[in-house]
């Protein structure tokens, strides 16, 4: 039994460290089997942010490398221009994009013969946000504590917190997890030891894609 390697002619892109122990414990809480080396399963690569992730020259050898290929992008404040940089990049690879990213998690035939192809907008699909919008869907409904961590976070803002306001979620977020039995966990780590939960429907969505993109 091993991790996936770095070798797999299936490899799954992201921007960075929150997206890629997020989306291997998640899958891990429904199941999947990182460690089963009886199967093919996709390297997990954090990018080191977006501006690195989308290069056109790192895309192109992906594609020319890899069976399957996987990304999960931010989609930040609109995600129709995100999806339009994605659509113009693709194009000029050799892939032609659909109209408007699946609600479902998009996928398509690459360029290597039989190989696929599949892209993810954090949260989902079609909300503007990053992956913190998806991990606030992992919040326990009714949480208490939830509401009085982002009315303390804005309050944080309003008494000088150096965070900008596009952070706010995020603050809020990891407010929440310091005040969890095991305080501060990463969002990863809240995944496996439960103080997240893993089936809200973007949670299902991403799996069902994931799955999809990686058979």
């Amino acid at each position: 039994m091993s991790k996936p390697s770095i070798k797999s002619p299936y490899r799954l892109m992201v921007e960075g460290p929150d997206d890629q122990w997020t989306i291997i414990n998640l899958l891990g809480r429904h199941g999947y089997e990182w460690e089963n080396d009886r199967t093919i399963r996709p390297y997990v690569e954090a990018a080191g942010g977006v501006e690195k992730l989308l290069v056109k020259a790192t895309l192109s050898t992906a594609l020319k490398t890899y069976d399957r290929l996987g990304l999960v992008i931010d989609a930040d404040l609109h995600p129709t221009n995100r999806w339009q940089q994605l659509k113009d990049l693709f194009k000029d690879l050799g892939i032609i994009l659909p109209a408007t990213p699946s609600p479902d998690g998009t996928i398509t035939p690459g360029i290597r013969p039989n190989s696929r192809v599949g892209i993810w907008l954090m949260p989902d699909n079609s909300q503007p946000g990053r992956v913190e919008e998806f991990i606030e869907k992992l919040i326990p409904q009714g949480d208490p504590v939830w509401p009085h961590a982002q009315t303390a976070t804005t309050q944080a803002l309003t008494l000088g917190a150096k965070m900008g306001q596009r952070d706010h979620l995020k603050g809020a977020i990891h407010a929440w997890l310091a005040w969890q039995k095991d305080p501060g966990l990463p969002f990863g780590t809240a995944l496996t030891t439960e103080v997240l939960g893993h089936d809200s429907p973007e949670a299902l969505r991403f799996v069902g894609w994931f799955k999809q993109c990686f058979t």
